[in-house]
């Protein structure tokens, strides 16, 4: 595969004008067809509920540092694993759109502007990368292909505030950086770049070990230039992080976790800078890759041993102090933390968030043996696709960002047959493997004959969470409510009542003392709600069903809830869907609290 023959003339604005009209033209689209549930703020996931409601903490007043979540779960809240970093540009927009349109207007505005912002920069990121790797013809193929890159593009539709998205403009961004003509100064802006990724959160950390073994393998292979990158890199990733310990230290600084910007990922994070550092600082002493990798394996271990004596935590895993049960019952069947081809509900899961990112990688990788790129570029993209692949099979989340990569070896390879018209169908074929949403429609069909009680579950999850139950729900006096995790985040983001349970492994406590109310008999769960303070009951009729509950729930309260049999002490409250809430009757002073 050659590059461009012959560079077509374009303007310099034709690239980011396409972006921006798919932005505005896809936003619109989702936009309109979601807009029941954005004009209440009822938003797509759990992570977006509780962001906003961070955001509007820190906007009442909640201090920068203090990274509790008040109103979930024991006395005194729960630690969030999150950071300030993704909370800046969105209080930013409702401070400035408030005075404006009001509070509501302004936060309905951000839900849309923000994740369209982002949806921006990862296109033009796309069209950036693809230049470097094959030339101008690639970047508004690329930004096509991006737009359709499925599943990563569903971070980006409107009430997507949560993390990810900024998390996959960051590492787009890395990777460019990685095909930037090396330098001291390149090398610190990714070093800037890995250290907000790392302090926003660890999702993507198997994307960064794969950008950092590219970088290695230039290093390897480089000169002087690659060294004053991996200098560059190593110092500002060793500042920022610094800085970021100065003045963004969390009030709740957990040792038991990595999950987050903690002392265990902090000091591996330190670690890593210093042995970057220490290959740019001999770089420029070594000639030969025999060397190099010499000294890049003694540097190696350094930094493990250093890793092993003051972040053991993070070998064992984000999750690693989460109660046994918790871990049983509730961390082995949320979808994203487990394998592409282990423990998926459905075969249309692993066709749609899958085959994108496993057909690309390795379409990376043949491009990169065939040098039809720059050999040097081509072959440290692939490592970065390549290893990301392996991480996607391992945990399918890591196809949330390496879908949006995967699409461009496709982009590429349609530049490259520019002007061949005998190359005709295999273009065509391009364009259909390279489009994501292919892949999503397909998966929707194979699913709907082939999973057809596992969509009828779903379909009833869904209409248990709209908004309008949330929206009156609300309306009901200020109390704790006890539900079941999945619906945690949606009671904190969209009424003022404070709850138990919700997705966030730190909750340990509050989690387990949800399981144990719905789990015990009703007149023992009765006993716990009044010595609790517990004020309402809130429950779906088609969850906590997994397999691992099931010698739990004979006898128990949530089965008899969900058979219709509501004990004399809970009084039931109509709601316009299909959720079960209730009052506590007769709730007696609190005693001490079972948490």
């Amino acid at each position: 595969m050659t590059a461009d023959p012959a560079p077509m003339p374009r303007r310099f604005w034709s690239v980011p004008l396409l972006a921006l009209g798919l932005v505005l033209l896809l936003t619109m689209a989702w936009t309109i067809k979601e807009w029941a549930a954005l004009r209440h703020l009822r938003l797509p996931d759990n992570d977006d509920m509780m962001r906003l409601a961070e955001v509007r903490d820190w906007i009442g007043g909640q201090a920068f540092n203090d990274l509790m979540q008040h109103r979930l779960g024991p006395p005194g809240g729960a630690s969030m694993h999150w950071s300030r970093l993704a909370d800046m540009v969105p209080a930013a927009i409702i401070l400035a759109l408030t005075p404006l349109v009001g509070t509501h207007g302004a936060e309905v505005a951000m839900v849309i502007a923000w994740p369209a912002l982002l949806f921006f920069c990862y296109l033009l990121l796309a069209a950036r990368i693809a230049g470097r790797l094959h030339g101008p013809s690639a970047r508004p193929i690329a930004v096509i292909l991006a737009a359709l890159a499925f599943p990563t593009i569903s971070l980006f539709i409107p009430g997507r505030i949560d993390h990810h998205a900024l998390q996959i403009v960051l590492m787009l961004a890395l990777v460019d950086g990685l095909l930037r003509t090396p330098s001291r100064a390149t090398g610190a802006v990714m070093g800037l770049v890995v250290a907000a990724s790392l302090a926003i959160g660890l999702e993507s950390a198997p994307e960064l070990v794969a950008v950092m073994a590219a970088l290695g393998w230039l290093w390897l292979t480089g000169d002087a230039r690659e060294d004053g990158r991996a200098l560059g890199f190593g110092i500002a990733l060793a500042g920022a992080t610094g800085l970021m310990l100065t003045f963004m230290h969390p009030y709740v600084w957990p040792r038991e976790w990595c999950d987050g910007f903690t002392p265990a990922s902090t000091s591996a994070t330190l670690a890593l800078a210093a042995g970057w550092s220490v290959l740019g600082l001999a770089g420029s002493r070594l000639r030969g890759v025999g060397p190099r990798l010499a000294v890049a394996a003694l540097v190696g271990c350094v930094v493990a041993w250093s890793v092993s004596r003051t972040s053991m935590v993070c070998l064992a895993g984000p999750y690693d102090a989460l109660t046994p049960f918790l871990k049983r019952v509730w961390m082995s069947n949320v979808s994203e933390a487990r394998g592409l081809f282990v423990g998926q509900d459905t075969l249309g899961t692993i066709v749609a968030y899958g085959t994108l990112s496993l057909i690309g990688s390795a379409l990376a990788v043949v491009q990169a043996i065939r040098g039809g790129w720059r050999a040097r570029d081509a072959i440290a993209f692939a490592i970065v696709l390549a290893i990301s692949a392996v991480a996607a099979i391992l945990q399918i989340r890591v196809t949330y960002i390496l879908a949006g990569l995967a699409a461009i070896p496709f982009a590429i390879g349609i530049a490259a047959t520019r002007g061949a018209p005998d190359q005709m169908p295999r273009r065509l074929l391009l364009w259909l493997l390279g489009a994501g949403v292919t892949y999503l429609a397909v998966s929707k069909q194979m699913d709907a004959v082939l999973a057809q009680p596992v969509m009828v579950v779903r379909e009833n999850v869904g209409r248990c969470t709209t908004a309008d139950q949330f929206v009156a729900i609300a309306r009901q006096p200020r109390g704790l409510v006890v539900a079941p995790i999945d619906l945690g985040s949606y009671l904190i983001g969209m009424t003022p009542h404070r709850v138990w349970a919700a997705g966030y492994h730190r909750n340990n406590r509050g989690n387990m003392a949800a399981y144990r109310f719905f789990l015990a008999p009703p007149d023992r769960a009765a006993a716990f709600a009044r010595r609790s303070g517990v004020d309402y009951v809130a429950l779906c009729p088609d969850i906590m069903h997994e397999s691992e509950l099931a010698p739990y729930r004979p006898g128990s309260l949530v089965e008899a809830l969900q058979a219709g049999r509501v004990p004399a002490w809970l009084e039931p409250i109509p709601l316009p869907g299909s959720m079960l809430f209730f009052k506590v009757r007769g709730r007696l002073p609190e005693g001490p609290s079972p948490l």
